[in-house]
């Protein structure tokens, strides 16, 4: 699991521009993608070969580096992808590079033009954690566009907009590599040396920072200023980190799958381990940690977006309840139309009341009266009340139904994201919440459709015993799979798992529909009544969303919960 960090400082990033560089420069654009939001991919033909460049700006994984990853992309690709398309489709890259000593990478590209003439141009990947984007800017560093757009009030001095010439986000402390920094170090007066380095020399993260001075062999706290053998073991050192890839101790690592170290730290915590170069160790940790992160977010939508429908649901149930509370006495108008029209001839134009004996109830009864309406038509008005409140009744009576059945599938909904594990894929859930439109389809629609997660499968006895793991799945499963002979099992009167034994023609032992039924249980958490039937005794609900069933002839069973993952199938059972 991704642990995240404060993300990588000027020194990690250095020495994965230069790793870069030596191996993308001269590389030429084959194809441009955009797979999410905040990341672009170029598709690179280099040294015979193609690599995969990805470049992202997302807040928690902000990244460049090779990759051997995929992900599918939009049949539409957006505009910023449109406009790279556009100015590198016929491109190459001849340099990659820090930007000014900052944690920004630049990418150089020499295009040709429609003109056939070569044009240069720009694409900068601030890696700034929350703070981090991607620019594509011209030869004159003029900005054609970007993923995130900072005006002048909200950039910090940092404006990113069409037309504005680039302007890197302000570093008022110098780079470690310069003679100003070296400066400023040597004026160091004493005291917590650790914290002037700090705040004082861009370019290093604390923990880098305490690395440093173990290997030159100095404490975090000094009493007096530093000698000259400690200058010459710290500048030294300094000197050696301004091409770390060539220094002798470089050695590319992940510690903790926190974050990629140009070599290892003494005070780094977790397990480490060590790459080739510092392309593999960014693309073997923050490929893991992006993938995790937007599952993550995902869920977090899927679950916001239930929580809006159940809160919708239970406010609609209790509006019909309301609706009914109203309805409760309807048969009152209609006693009243028939008392008006038994006594009508004691009834003039003009009259406000009308005083009679009510029949049902054998007591004097008052009756209101619109005076401006004849006799008839007064019965009238009490007779189309009561149609109008019979008709709400029975309306509101179906819609309740209905109302209470979408709470259950709502609640169903729930237990899926629940029970959800954040790297599982979530197209079925969001397929389920799009089509009750409370959660909007990516690109309005157009994107490319994942291949469906098939049934958890398991080998029981001899017998292939499937369990759908959402919604959709179970009513395809039991409804597009499952045949009419085959055994049909469900959590008793709870939301769960169809589970489906396939019979094929044969008698299914009780040892098989018990192992059945603990797998159905699974998600019950404690001992479980699990009712089976056959297939053909299930039904749909009428009205009902995916999943939800009525079924008949069945038998109940207790079950432990135990999703049994020693029985899913690979090929065969396992003991």
């Amino acid at each position: 699991m991704y642990n995240r960090s404060m993300g990588s400082d000027y020194l990690a990033l250095s020495a994965l521009a230069d790793e870069l560089n030596t191996r993308l420069a001269g590389a030429k654009t084959d194809k441009i993608v955009q797979p999410e939001a905040d990341e672009i991919r170029f598709f690179l033909r280099a040294g015979g070969k193609t690599e995969c460049l990805v470049a992202s700006c997302n807040a928690g994984a902000p990244r460049l580096h090779i990759t051997a990853d995929r992900k599918p992309n939009p049949v539409s690709a957006p505009n910023f992808c449109m406009l790279l398309r556009k100015y590198l489709s016929v491109s190459a890259i001849r340099e990659i590079g820090m930007w000014r000593k900052d944690r920004i990478i630049f990418l150089r590209f020499e295009a040709r033009t429609e003109m056939r003439d070569n044009a240069t141009f720009y694409l900068f990947i601030e890696i700034m954690n929350r703070y981090s984007n991607i620019v594509f800017t011209d030869a004159d560093l003029v900005i054609l566009d970007a993923v995130k757009h900072l005006g002048f009030d909200d950039g910090g001095g940092h404006v990113v907009l069409r037309g504005v010439k680039y302007q890197p986000p302000e570093q008022p402390k110098p780079n470690y590599v310069t003679e100003e920094a070296k400066a400023r170090l040597e004026a160091f007066p004493g005291g917590d040396l650790h914290r002037w380095f700090l705040d004082n020399v861009s370019g290093f993260s604390g923990a880098t920072v305490s690395e440093i001075l173990r290997r030159a062999g100095l404490e975090n706290n000094l009493p007096a200023p530093l000698s000259a053998p400690q200058k010459e073991a710290l500048f030294g050192l300094l000197d050696g980190l301004k091409d770390v890839t060539h220094a002798p101790f470089y050695a590319p690592c992940v510690f903790g799958n926190k974050e990629v170290l140009p070599f290892p730290y003494a005070a780094a915590k977790g397990e480490r381990r060590d790459f080739a170069d510092i392309i593999s160790a960014y693309d073997a940790l923050y490929t893991a940690a992006d993938r995790e992160l937007r599952n993550k977010a995902r869920l977090k939508t899927l679950a916001t977006a239930v929580k809006h429908l159940r809160s919708r649901t239970e406010k609609n149930i209790a509006i019909d309840r309301e609706r009914l509370a109203e309805c409760e006495n309807t048969e009152k108008w209609r006693i009243a139309g028939e008392l008006i029209v038994a006594n009508i001839y004691r009834v003039k134009k003009g009259d406000k009341v009308l005083k009679c004996l009510d029949y049902y109830t054998g007591e004097e009864r008052e009756i209101p009266l619109d005076e401006r309406l004849s006799p008839s038509k007064n019965s009238a008005a009490y007779y189309n009340r009561y149609n109008k409140l019979k008709r709400t009744k029975e309306f509101t009576e179906k819609k309740l139904a209905d109302d209470i059945l979408m709470l259950s599938y709502v609640e169903s909904l729930e237990e899926e994201i629940a029970s959800l594990p954040y790297d599982s894929p979530s197209a079925a859930i969001e397929e389920e919440l799009a089509r009750l439109g409370v959660l909007k389809r990516k690109s309005g629609g157009k994107v490319r459709k994942e291949k469906p997660e098939p049934p958890s499968e398991y080998r029981i006895g001899g017998f292939t015993v499937l369990a759908g793991r959402n919604n959709l799945q179970n009513d395809e499963l039991t409804f597009r799979v499952a045949s009419s002979s085959d055994v049909w099992l469900h959590l008793k009167n709870r939301h769960g798992a169809h589970v489906v034994i396939l019979a094929e023609g044969k008698s299914v032992p009780e040892s098989v529909i018990g192992t059945a039924a603990e797998i159905a249980a699974a998600s019950a958490g404690a001992t479980a009544e699990v009712d089976y039937t056959l297939r053909r005794f299930v039904k749909r609900r009428p009205g009902g969303h995916p999943g939800q069933v009525i079924y008949t002839d069945y038998k109940t069973v207790l079950a432990q919960p135990d999703p049994h993952p020693e029985l899913l199938s690979d090929g065969r059972e396992k003991p």
